[in-house]
């Protein structure tokens, strides 16, 4: 009951405050209306504009990180795969990858 209670509450004061503003609004000049919607047009273009090259940066970086992690190095790689069983002891010595040309 207490939620009603303030949903009810939270919607009068949205319309009350929806009629003031539309009051304040229409006793305003038209000067003023005309710059208000002139800056909200510059705001929101500025924001238009932003988010293209935020989307711009964003494709390059990635294009350039796929170019990087995704491509063969020009030598190969550098590990191959062991071509013959490691010694039985070979774990304390040295590491267990075949550095030997085959």
């Amino acid at each position: 009951m207490r939620r009603l209670f303030w949903m009810g509450v939270g919607a009068a004061v949205a319309v009350v405050a929806a009629r003031r503003a539309r009051r304040v609004v229409r006793s305003l000049p038209d000067a003023v209306v005309h710059q208000v919607e002139d800056a909200t047009e510059r705001a929101s273009s500025a924001l238009r504009s932003a988010v293209a090259d935020f989307g711009a940066a964003r494709a390059e970086r990635e294009r350039e990180l796929v170019e990087a992690l995704l491509t063969e190095p020009a030598g190969g790689t550098e590990r191959r795969p062991r071509t013959r069983p490691a010694p039985a002891a070979a774990w304390d010595d040295e590491p267990d990858w075949d550095d030997d040309d085959v």
